[in-house]
């Protein structure tokens, strides 16, 4: 999986966000007045209905815009910051996506009068201009809402989509009423009340989530771990867990280090950390706790092989490297990588075999004979890979292997000879 690193500017992000939920607000403002002066003058007591229930789609448009600015306010008792204030936001929106739901439900299903149309074309192009400008306004602040990660601007588009929803059934009641077939406005309430329904619920748990400390997303904590992984002195990742807050993600690690030298070990996560800020977008903190390595159950062995598949003794000779794990006495072969026949390996191509042998995990790598210069030995010895030196000319790997676990020494032991 390749990553993309990527750079969040703070500032930048809340100015963004702070002139998309001010844009919702006069657009809701709009709206509210448009239909509720166009109602009144044509007649129509459902489009001056709509009118007071966006009311209070501005009212919620209002709560976003204070939200966001709270949450982006610093303060000393709030050391983790007043992120979650967006998430009690789009809680607050939940429940006025339910409130509207119930308004509409009330409006049609409960009001005996029947609205007397004075102006349709009016009407109808209120209603005609409400559906577009909600349509278009609310995919797109859906959309700057899922690239800026903002549950506040996600919640307030789904808010305003109920919008361009109870205005279909206003057009949908005047067109049905307009022709005498009142009963079609009802059927369509039915569908569209469960879709507001829906949204509603989708919102409400997200925020309930956030708000309760539930875990980040699988496909974050995925990609957190293989970054983690991919370093050649991480044993293994032993837990990642986390928490949203608003747009931002505190993530915690436990992990193995292939190290007992504890500056090292600080450097490695340090670095960690970095590469992770940088290449997963959002990350406000992660705390990444390192232990010493673990007894190991399996042993990776890369064999340095020449053209007759024996251990290589000399760089001119080397062919192919053979990577075996061994585990409970059980051999199994995981990869095999042929190297340049014409060249085999050059000194400056050894230390660039070992880096990837490293990123690999191998543990110990089977020469037949000490070839490698200083540079090559230290290599081995950050990286923790041990060296096994076969001279005699083993018949299988099996046989190789066997020799190569009794003799396999810390790189460091052939730098002090």
């Amino acid at each position: 999986m390749s990553q993309q690193e990527v750079f969040i500017d703070r500032e930048k992000l809340v100015k963004e966000k702070k002139k998309i939920a001010l844009l919702s607000v006069l657009l809701n403002l709009f709206l509210s007045l448009m239909k509720i002066t166009v109602g009144i003058i044509a007649g129509s007591a459902s489009l001056v209905a709509d009118g007071i229930h966006s009311l209070a789609d501005l009212a919620a448009a209002i709560s976003v815009y204070a939200g966001i600015v709270i949450a982006n306010m610093k303060n000393k008792d709030f050391p983790y910051g007043l992120y979650k204030v967006e998430n009690l936001i789009s809680l607050v929106s939940a429940f006025a996506i339910f409130f509207a739901g119930y308004e509409i439900v009330r409006e049609v299903f409960f009001e005996d009068k029947v609205p007397h149309i004075k102006n349709l074309p009016l009407a109808l192009g209120a209603v005609f201009l409400t559906i577009v400008a909600t349509f278009l306004f609310s995919r797109w602040e859906r959309k700057k809402g899922e690239e800026l990660n903002s549950p506040s601007l996600i919640a307030d588009a789904e808010h305003i989509k109920t919008d361009m929803l109870s205005s279909i059934i206003v057009l949908v009641g005047i067109l049905g009423n307009y022709f005498g077939f009142p009963w079609v406005e009802k059927l369509a309430v039915l569908i569209i009340v469960a879709l507001i329904f829906h949204a509603g619920w989708e919102i409400m748990v997200e925020a309930l989530k956030v708000l309760l400390d539930a875990t980040v997303d699988r496909e974050t904590l995925q990609e957190v771990k293989e970054i983690m992984n991919a370093h050649p002195l991480v044993e293994k990742v032993k837990s990642l867990t986390g928490r949203s807050s608003g747009s931002y993600k505190f993530l915690e690690a436990e992990i193995v280090l292939k190290t007992l030298d504890l500056e090292k070990a600080h450097k490695i996560v340090h670095q960690l950390e970095e590469e992770i800020k940088r290449k997963v977008p959002f990350i406000e903190r992660i705390i990444i706790h390192f232990e010493p390595p673990e007894e190991k159950k399996e042993t990776k062995f890369a064999l340095l092989l020449d053209e007759n598949l024996k251990p290589c003794k000399g760089l001119e000779n080397c062919q192919k490297v053979v990577i075996y794990k061994v585990a409970n006495s059980n051999l199994e072969k995981i990869e095999e990588l042929n190297l340049p026949k014409e060249e085999g390996i050059n000194r400056g191509a050894c230390a660039t075999l070992i880096e990837n042998l490293a990123q690999k995990k191998v543990d110990c790598l089977v020469v037949g004979d000490i070839f490698f210069g200083k540079g090559a030995l230290y290599i081995l010895a950050y990286y923790h890979i041990g060296l096994a030196v076969v001279p005699s000319p083993a018949a299988n790997p099996e046989q190789i292997l066997e020799k190569a676990q009794t003799n396999c020494k810390p790189a460091e032991w052939f730098l002090k000879r």
